[in-house]
């Protein structure tokens, strides 16, 4: 394609505790969060006249620190990944004929992602996802990229296989 395209995002903690919640709630250990929830208050509300005071108490709290569980501690897993040097400055994306090059002030050499090992492309939300394997992705407000946004697309489906592509 010739014409390398650079820009600079800075992720925010929501940014990061969305995809989070995102790829949590889309696997497996979310959807059997969700499940043994309605499961629990299904119980509850089919047994209700014949369960004991503690159980009529027990089940809907169980059902809800389950639903409750998840959301929590990733907001706790993402504060805490938030103080990593590399989320104090923004990244610097350059994709290049080669790969997705990532540099930030926080590391000397940049990061390089060739075409062929990108896992997936994807788009969600307001966000545009480069995953380099099946759980770590790149996360891109596409808000922060607007005024590039339709090249860098364009860059992407020109160097990554149609099959690895969910952009909407």
């Amino acid at each position: 394609m010739g014409q390398n395209i650079k820009f600079s995002v800075k992720i925010k903690e929501d940014d990061l505790y969305r995809f989070n919640l995102h790829h949590t709630y889309t696997g497996s250990q979310g959807i059997i969060s969700v499940a043994l929830f309605v499961l629990l208050i299904a119980i509850w509300i089919l047994r209700f006249s014949v369960l004991s005071p503690i159980y009529r108490v027990f089940y809907p709290l169980i059902a809800v620190i389950f639903l409750l569980y998840i959301p929590l501690t990733l907001k706790v897993r993402v504060k805490a990944q938030m103080q990593q040097e590399v989320f104090s400055y923004p990244l610097t994306y350059e994709l290049k004929d080669e790969g997705l090059w990532i540099s930030s002030p926080a590391s000397e050499e940049p990061a390089v992602l060739p075409w062929e090992y990108v896992y997936k492309v994807s788009t969600w939300k307001e966000y545009l996802l480069i995953y380099s394997n099946r759980v770590n992705a790149y996360i891109i407000p596409i808000s922060d990229i607007s005024a590039e946004y339709n090249d860098t697309v364009a860059f992407i489906k020109s160097h990554v296989e149609d099959y690895k592509l969910q952009i909407k």
